[in-house]
Parts: C-alpha cells; sequence; structure tokens
C-alpha cells in the first residue's frame, strides 16, 4: 500500500519537468545560441532530458533550432509579460488546493 502523500507523485514529476524547462530557458536567456552538449554542461542536466525538453520547448514555440544551437524564439520574447501570468495562474491554483485540503483535514 502506498503512501497517502503518493496523490503528489505526478505532480512532483511534472514540476521537475517545468524547472528543466525553465533552468534551459534561464541559460539560454544569458547566453543563446546553444547546443544540446553546452546547455547539458552548464545545467548540470544530462543531455537525453535536454534533447526531450528542447523538443517540448520548441513544439510550444519557446525555442527554435539554428545551426549554432538553440536560441528562444521572437514571439517568446515578446510574449514574457503572459508566460509570467500564467506562472501566477497555476501557482494559484496550487495554493488553492493546499488550501482546500489543509480545510478538509484538519
Amino acid at each position: 500500500m502506498e503512501e497517502p502523500a503518493a496523490i503528489f507523485k505526478e505532480a512532483w514529476s511534472i514540476l521537475g519537468t517545468l524547472e528543466r524547462h525553465i533552468d534551459i530557458i534561464r541559460i539560454l536567456l544569458a547566453e543563446q545560441p546553444l547546443g544540446i552538449i553546452k546547455i547539458s554542461q552548464e545545467t548540470g542536466i544530462p543531455e537525453h532530458k535536454v534533447r526531450y525538453s528542447l523538443r517540448v520547448l520548441e513544439e510550444n514555440d519557446v525555442i527554435e533550432p539554428s545551426k549554432s544551437g538553440a536560441r528562444l524564439t521572437p514571439g517568446f520574447m515578446g510574449n514574457r509579460l503572459k508566460v509570467i501570468e500564467e506562472a501566477e495562474k497555476v501557482s494559484e491554483e496550487f495554493r488553492k488546493f493546499s488550501l482546500d485540503l489543509k480545510k478538509m483535514l484538519s
């Protein structure tokens, strides 16, 4: 039988992946374009996970490939405030879940 807190296992996995995506965005904001190997070296993220994150970020128009490596898209850079807003909405939803759970279980 699993621990009751295991209901959050999937959320933790998603948060880990999101953290990795954000680490890659952070390094690209500081220095771009960058290839998989350089991103892996700079972030400590294994190359296969960098490759996966770059694919997800490209599918979501956050990055684009170039001959020199990945770079942030003009669309992403132009919508930074929307990205921040969305992050705040997600954070607020998690806060609501936590407060509701606290009320139910206290």
